[in-house]
């Protein structure tokens, strides 16, 4: 166990989350594919009843969970630290039936309140057919609500224990799944048994509760194999485990922050849902257009902004055990490192993708969605890129601190932000038109990272000068690429709405030429060395897996 143990310290902080990041990411792209044939199963108009279900089901998981996946991870982390197992597996024993109950009790709520939330989140001018179809559609998802908290019990405690291209994998599989589950069942309903369209929205959030099933398996599975050598290291410890009294303090004294901050985190997607349509339609917006606009940038944006914000998600997981444990040993030259690895990590590759997403708006929703609401969609991608930017960095702050013990102030971080939100949703949409709600959300997403960041660097004496540099080199890096996108126009290859093929296809050369010439230029300035220690051929071997054993001195 000891040698295990010792195994699992010496990987690397940035190597585990972004093997945790690169399966996140896998499972977003397998998300992202499916819209186009979603899409073309439930109408456009019916996408904003998946929107809705959606933004909703992620947060009364929030509520339901109570941040207790984190606080599992983090306490896990602490007490295999210190080669207390017994207490280990107390902490499964006790979070798994607290997650199971919360859930339950969340999906019989859910189904009791889902008409008013339908009535609600549809505004004035509703009509009763779509009223019913948002309700069945809340009952289907509360099923997911429910068995998802189970799943992130298995999930809490293997990423306690560090254990995060299992994370990784587990993403992976409940996506793919979910993905294949949804697809087949709408394509049975509507294009077999001829059935309406809003079948293909109902078999889509039935396929969530599919997903959890097939990944909870899966980890049994894994339970099966592995879970032995931990019982046994607790059956041979001499020392009793922590009282389960201390235990659960312990859970929810870092659960419940996890909680309120969860639902201050999602608050934007839900002002978004609750009065997005019910305010555009009062200030003069059709009814079914407001709808279209919410499903675009509900689901469509937020598929492809979820590129980068994988990141933020893979940190997000990957800095708790690591963090806990460097901050349980008093560590703090660690833990700066930890901080600032990061943030330059991070940075490096969301600050590219998203700026080329905002510079290929119209030919990025052309590709995937055809002509159909083209210029909204464009216009639209361009703004979210931006808060997909900012909600890449916003769970990583949130998580770092939780993790750092900062649980109070967080949460007044995240109180801010969203009154931020509140205020700023009605006269930034009454003064710029619809895009005001992603305005409004990039403001409350910046408030938060400037508050969170201070206060670290003020607790822990963190000193992002030279995350500052490098960003500033970074930005210099993406204004090369822009360059490169103009020569290719000049050279003639510029995008056509004619065939979605050829434009996918410049697209390709758009995207390859782009990423050669960042690296090139990030290379000459020697950020990859002085970020990762490695050069780009060196960090494309530890994304596929392979050890190296080269070094570089920082920058």
């Amino acid at each position: 166990m000891n040698r295990q143990k010792e195994n699992r310290i010496k990987k690397s902080f940035v190597a585990g989350s972004l093997a945790s990041s690169a399966g996140i990411f896998i499972a977003k792209a397998i998300g992202l594919l499916y819209v186009i044939p979603f899409t073309n199963l439930a109408g456009d108009a019916n996408k904003a009843f998946y929107t809705q279900a959606y933004t909703h089901y992620n947060v009364l998981l929030q509520i339901c969970s109570a941040g207790l996946p984190y606080a599992v991870a983090a306490i896990i982390a602490k007490y295999s630290e210190k080669d207390d197992y017994k207490t280990v597996m107390l902490v499964r024993q006790l979070s798994t039936g607290i997650l199971a109950l919360s859930g339950f009790i969340m999906a019989l709520i859910f189904v009791i309140m889902a008409k008013p939330l339908a009535v609600s989140s549809l505004g004035a001018k509703a009509t009763p057919e779509d009223i019913i179809f948002l309700r069945n559609t809340f009952v289907i998802m509360a099923l997911a609500v429910f068995l998802v908290p189970i799943l992130y019990s298995y999930r809490g405690f293997y990423q306690g224990l560090k254990e995060l291209k299992l994370y990784a994998n587990s993403q992976v599989i409940e996506q793919l799944v979910r993905v294949l589950s949804l697809l087949a069942l709408g394509w049975l309903a509507v294009d077999v048994f001829h059935l309406e369209r809003i079948w293909a929205v109902y078999s889509a959030v039935f396929a969530a509760s599919i997903g959890a099933i097939i990944t909870i398996l899966y980890y049994r599975a894994y339970d099966r194999r592995h879970i032995g050598m931990y019982k046994r290291a607790a059956r041979s410890q001499p020392t009793p485990a922590v009282s389960k009294r201390e235990i659960l303090k312990e859970l929810f004294a870092f659960g419940v922050p996890y909680l309120i901050a969860a639902v201050f985190g999602n608050s934007q997607m839900l002002i978004n849902n609750q009065y997005f349509i019910g305010l555009n339609t009062k200030l003069g917006m059709d009814y079914e257009l407001a709808k279209t606009l919410l499903g675009i940038m509900e689901m469509n944006c937020d598929k492809l902004t979820s590129i980068p914000q994988v990141l933020g998600m893979g940190f997000s997981a990957g800095i708790v055990p690591y963090m806990t444990v460097s901050l349980e040993a008093h560590n703090y030259r660690e833990l700066r490192k930890n901080i600032e690895q990061c943030l330059d990590t991070v940075l490096y590759i969301a600050v590219p993708v998203c700026f080329a997403m905002a510079v290929l708006s119209r030919p990025i929703y052309y590709v995937m969605f055809g002509n159909l609401n083209l210029d909204y969609g464009e216009y639209l991608l361009r703004y979210s890129s931006i808060l997909g930017f900012v909600t890449t960095l916003t769970p990583i702050c949130n998580s770092m601190m939780m993790t750092l013990h900062l649980r109070k102030e967080s949460i007044i971080y995240l109180g801010v932000g969203f009154a931020v939100k509140c205020i700023t949703f009605y006269p930034l949409i009454l003064k710029t038109g619809y895009k005001g709600a992603i305005t409004s959300s990039i403001l409350c997403s910046c408030s938060i990272i400037y508050l969170c960041l201070s206060k670290i660097s003020n607790k822990f004496k963190v000193n992002y000068d030279k995350t500052f540099r490098r960003f500033i080199k970074i930005c210099l890096a993406c204004l090369a690429m822009h360059g490169s996108f103009v020569l290719l126009r000049v050279a003639g290859i510029d995008f056509v709405e004619t065939s979605r093929g050829i434009a996918l296809l410049q697209l390709v050369i758009y995207t390859v030429v782009g990423m050669i010439v960042y690296f090139e230029v990030t290379s000459m300035m020697k950020l990859p060395q002085a970020i990762f220690h490695m050069t780009i051929k060196d960090m494309i071997r530890l994304l596929v897996g392979k050890r190296t054993r080269r070094g570089y001195q920082n920058a």
